[in-house]
């Protein structure tokens, strides 16, 4: 991992020499690197995710302040705001995995953000579960789209026109919930903006402990 990155922490610094506006599309570029290596790594480690787990009590705000900061230079580079309302609840999963599945809703909604963009993270109890809400006021998703969102490689009419989606990151997503015990659910209204709600069972409910 640290050979693949220190070419990119390199590529950062000389940056720093250039003006302002190239400066800001390369390091956009960069960025977009970055997230397409973390997606390859997390889809050769997902194969055999039990082998690399760690299931504990984690709080939520770490894990969304984890994400936002991993993808810190795509979301300003994208002039989006994002918004964390009541994130003080604690859930026991793995954090990494969790980290990587909010990355992942982050990137979606920054590609597919529209004029003054705004993400707005929120939880709420269900019963003995917490649900983590990612809500956006994107694009949207077509809604003859919306039951492939989650297949491998499906791609959608939104990531040709603008470019730069494998068809992978929801895939992943699914497959790392699925792993978790999470509920993983989108609901979008065309040219108004997505939901997302990821859903952690109570302790005593999970299949992996």
């Amino acid at each position: 991992m640290h050979e693949i990155k220190a070419p990119i922490t390199a590529a950062r610094l000389i940056c720093r020499n250039l003006d302002g506006d190239t400066r800001r599309k390369l390091n956009a570029e960069l960025a977009q690197i970055e997230a397409n290596i973390e997606r390859a790594l997390f889809y050769a480690r997902a194969e055999n995710p039990e082998q690399d787990c760690l299931f504990r009590h984690v709080d939520l705000g770490k894990i969304a302040s984890q994400a936002i900061e991993n993808h810190r230079s795509l979301l300003i580079q994208s002039g989006i705001r994002v918004e964390a309302e009541n994130l003080n609840d604690t859930v026991y999963t793995d954090e990494k995995w969790v980290v990587f599945i909010l990355g992942q809703l982050l990137q979606n909604a920054a590609r597919y953000r529209g004029s003054e963009p705004v993400i707005i993270l929120s939880t709420k109890p269900l019963g003995k579960q917490i649900q983590l809400v990612v809500q956006d006021n994107g694009i949207g998703i077509p809604a003859h789209e919306l039951p492939r969102v989650f297949d491998r490689g499906f791609t959608g009419s939104n990531g040709r026109s603008r470019g730069g989606s494998t068809g992978m990151g929801l895939y992943l997503c699914k497959r790392l919930a699925s792993f978790l015990d999470l509920d993983l659910r989108i609901v979008s209204q065309e040219g108004e903006g997505t939901t997302v709600t990821l859903t952690f069972p109570a302790k005593e409910n999970l299949t992996k402990v």
